[in-house]
């Protein structure tokens, strides 16, 4: 009787510990995080503040580019279009600027 209480206590801490696991997910892991879509405006290179990049291979479905503007606004475009290319290399013209 002893050893089937204890096999029943061992199960029952394995299935409640899968259920953490399972459940426990961080935020940066959900979806509300990834670009699901690209958006269709070409944005100002003067209204940006910066970028972030998003790796398909990782936790979101799509590689994008995710724009941040000044303004606290964030746009997910497409890193193969070529208005984008341009923007992130003013961007990193602009951060060596900064640095030196």
């Amino acid at each position: 009787m002893a050893a089937s209480i204890s096999k029943t206590l061992v199960l029952v801490s394995l299935l409640g510990l899968l259920v953490v696991l399972l459940c426990g997910t961080s935020k940066a892991q959900s979806n509300q995080d990834c670009c699901l879509s690209y958006s269709k405006a070409h944005l100002p290179r003067w209204a940006l503040k910066g970028y972030t990049e998003q790796r398909s291979g990782e936790v979101c479905d799509i590689d994008a580019i995710i724009f941040h503007t000044y303004r606290g606004r964030r746009a997910c475009v497409n890193p193969k279009e070529s208005w984008v290319k341009k923007h992130l290399l003013f961007l990193s013209h602009k951060l060596k600027k900064m640095a030196t």
